[in-house]
C-alpha cells in the first residue's frame, strides 16, 4: 500500500477505529493490566495494531507459538530491568543526600534526562521552561518529582546523576525514596502474571479487525513497559501522604503516566491531578487524547492544560484550559523573515522518515539541514553532498529560509506561524505524523506523499507566498492564535493557579 493509499484508508476508516478500541476499553475489567496495555493506548510507535489495521495487515501466526516467542523475549528483558532498577534505587541510597526544606503539597512531575545532566553538570529540564522562577517570586513551596530517562540499560550513570541533583537548591523527589524490599517482590509477580493477562483481551474473531486486534495484542507484548509498574507503586505510595493537594504532570498519556494517575485516583481523593499537554500534538498520536473513558477507567487526570485553544475539546467529565507555550518562546520574539534565500530541511526523531526527507532533495540547492537533537547524526550516514549541516537556533534559520520541508516534526507549525512555506513528507511505512491541519493547505503548506511530488509542491507554494503575501500572514496569525499562547509571567500564573498564592 502507498502513502497516499494509507492516508486515504485512514481518513476513511479512523472512526471505525476508534469506536473498536474505545468498545474494548469500555468492556473490559478496570485494573492495572489493562490500563497499561499498549494495544489499547493506541500508540503509532508503541502497537502494532494502529499501523496494521490501516494497512490491512493480516498475518496468519499461530497464536500459540507467537505467545511463547514474545513470552520468552519479555521475561528476559524485564527481569534485566528490574534487577537495573534494584541497583538504581542502590544508587539512590548511597549517592542522594539531599533533604527537602518543604512538605510536599504542589509537585511538578517531569521527565529527568540523565544523560544531558551529566554532560551540562547541572539539571535543566526542557519541558516546563520558565515555571520555576515564577513559583519561587510567587513564594509558592513545589517539589520536582523527577523521572530519570534513560536509564533501564547503563543504571550506574545515576551515581554522577544524583551527585549532580545534591547541589540543586530546589526540592527533588525520586520514586527510590518511598520503595520497600517487598515492592521488588511485587515487581517479579506482576511481570510474571502480564502476559497471561493480556490473553483476557482476546476478541471473538468474527471479522478481520477482529483477527488484526488479537494477532496485534500477542505482537505489542514486547512493547510493554515496566516503568509503567514502578510508577504504579509510587504513585500508591504518594496517594498516602496526606499534605500533597496537586500534581502536575508532563503529559503524554503514555502507559506511564495511566499507571501512575490510577494508582493515586484508586487509593485516594485529595490529591488533584493535572496533565500538561504544553507542546505540539498530532492527530495521528491517539495516545496523547484523553477522554471521558480514560476517567471512567481511572487513568486520566483531572484536568488537562494545553498548548493553544485549538486543542480544547468538550469533555462531561474532563476540564481542558489553555495554559502557555512554555518552549516556544522565541516565537512570539521572532520579527520576520529577512531574505527568501534557502530551503531548510528538519529531521525527525524517526530516523527512517529522516533519511527518505534527506533522499529527496537532491535536485534542490542551498539546503540547510538541521538534525533533530534527540538524534545522533552518524546514524543518518552520508548526507547528499547540496546539503549544509547547521546547528544555529531554527528561528535563526528562519530568518533566511524560503521553504521548510520536514516529516514527523512539531517544527512546521512553528515555521507556517512564521510566516514560511511548508512541505510535510509522509511516511513511506506508517502513518504520518503531521502537525498542521486544513487551514492553509495547498496555500502555505502542503504534503507530498513521495519524493517525485516535491518539486511541483515546491513549485506551488513558491507561486502562492509570491503573489499573496496578505493571505499568508492571515494564515499564520491565525495559526499562532490558535495553537500557542504566549509565555508571559501572567500567564504562567494563572495557568497554575498562582495569582492566589501572593
Amino acid at each position: 500500500m502507498s502513502p497516499k493509499e494509507l492516508n486515504r484508508n485512514y481518513q476513511e476508516k479512523k472512526d471505525i477505529f476508534h469506536h473498536y478500541i474505545d468498545t474494548i476499553k469500555k468492556n473490559a475489567k478496570r485494573n492495572l493490566n489493562t490500563i497499561i496495555n499498549p494495544t489499547l493506548i493506541k500508540n503509532t510507535y508503541a502497537s502494532s495494531f494502529p499501523k496494521n489495521y490501516f494497512l490491512n495487515t493480516l498475518n496468519n501466526h499461530n497464536k500459540f507459538f507467537l505467545f511463547i516467542k514474545k513470552i520468552i523475549n519479555f521475561y528476559f528483558k524485564n527481569i534485566l530491568f528490574l534487577l537495573s532498577y534494584f541497583i538504581s534505587y542502590v544508587l539512590y541510597k548511597l549517592y542522594f543526600k539531599k533533604q527537602r526544606k518543604n512538605r510536599l503539597e504542589i509537585i511538578i512531575d517531569v521527565n529527568g534526562l540523565v544523560d544531558k545532566t551529566n554532560q551540562d553538570n547541572s539539571f535543566n529540564e526542557n519541558y516546563l521552561t520558565g515555571i520555576y522562577e515564577v513559583f519561587e517570586k510567587y513564594n509558592t513551596q513545589y517539589a520536582i518529582l523527577v523521572r530519570p530517562y534513560p536509564v533501564g540499560k547503563n543504571p550506574f550513570k545515576l551515581k554522577k546523576f544524583f551527585t549532580i541533583m545534591n547541589n540543586d537548591k530546589r526540592d527533588f523527589i525520586f520514586e527510590y525514596e518511598f520503595l520497600k524490599l517487598f515492592d521488588f517482590v511485587r515487581l517479579l509477580f506482576m511481570i510474571i502474571v502480564y502476559p497471561f493477562r493480556v490473553l483476557n483481551l482476546m476478541q471473538k474473531e468474527s471479522s478481520d479487525i477482529d483477527k488484526i486486534f488479537n494477532n496485534s495484542l500477542i505482537e505489542d507484548i514486547k512493547y510493554f513497559n515496566f516503568i509503567s509498574l514502578t510508577r504504579y507503586i509510587l504513585g500508591e505510595n504518594l496517594s498516602k501522604i496526606v499534605s500533597i493537594k496537586k500534581i502536575y504532570s508532563w503529559c503524554e498519556f503514555q502507559v506511564i503516566e495511566r499507571s501512575f494517575n490510577y494508582a493515586i485516583k484508586k487509593k485516594c481523593n485529595h490529591i488533584k491531578l493535572i496533565g500538561l499537554q504544553v507542546y505540539i500534538n498530532y492527530e495521528t498520536f491517539f495516545n496523547t487524547y484523553v477522554d471521558d473513558t480514560d476517567f471512567n477507567m481511572l487513568s486520566s487526570p483531572d484536568k488537562i492544560i494545553v498548548n493553544g485553544k485549538y486543542y480544547i475539546r468538550d469533555l462531561k467529565k474532563i476540564i481542558y484550559e489553555t495554559g502557555v507555550s512554555l518552549r516556544y518562546k522565541s516565537l512570539f520574539n521572532f520579527k520576520g523573515i529577512i531574505r527568501e534565500k534557502s530551503i531548510l530541511l528538519l529531521g525527525s526523531y524517526v530516523i527512517s522518515d529522516t533519511k527518505y526527507l534527506l533522499n529527496s532533495v537532491k535536485k534542490f540547492d542551498d539546503i540547510v539541514f538541521k538534525n533533530h537533537p534527540a538524534i545522533n547524526i552518524k546514524r543518518l550516514g552520508n548526507l547528499p553532498e547540496n546539503i549544509k549541516i547547521s546547528n544555529e537556533d531554527v528561528y535563526k534559520l528562519l530568518e533566511d529560509t524560503k521553504l521548510v520541508i520536514t516529516t514527523a516534526s512539531g517544527t512546521a507549525i512553528e515555521a507556517v506561524s512564521c510566516g514560511v512555506s511548508v512541505i510535510i513528507v509522509s511516511s513511506q511505512d506508517n502513518l504520518t505524523a503531521n502537525p498542521l491541519i486544513k487551514k492553509g493547505q495547498g496555500k502555505i503548506w502542503d504534503i507530498a506523499f513521495s519524493a517525485n511530488e516535491i518539486s511541483d509542491i515546491y513549485k506551488k507554494l513558491i507561486h502562492y507566498r509570491n503573489h499573496n503575501q496578505a493571505q499568508i500572514v492571515e494564515i499564520a496569525n491565525w495559526y499562532k492564535d490558535n495553537f500557542f499562547v504566549e509565555p508571559m509571567e501572567k500567564n504562567i500564573a494563572k495557568m497554575f493557579d498562582l495569582e492566589k498564592s501572593i
